[in-house]
């Protein structure tokens, strides 16, 4: 019986780790598209053009 809990509180720990894995990813990602269109805004790169490379939204890219 403890075998099975045991295995139980294993597989748990694992799919939270990959799940915050996963999260810690596309935080990164979000973030590195900020820093993108953050140095593209600054060089003067037409707000358009930024939102089509970055898929970011006009407002977010106004915000930087």
């Amino acid at each position: 019986m403890c075998e099975v809990i045991d295995i139980m509180i294993n597989k748990g720990r694992q799919e939270g780790l990959a799940t915050g894995r996963q999260e810690g990813l596309a935080e990164g990602a979000e973030l590195e598209k900020k820093n993108i269109a953050q140095g593209m805004k600054k060089k003067g790169f037409d707000i358009s053009l930024i939102m089509e490379l970055t898929g970011l939204s006009k407002e977010m890219i106004l915000s930087l």
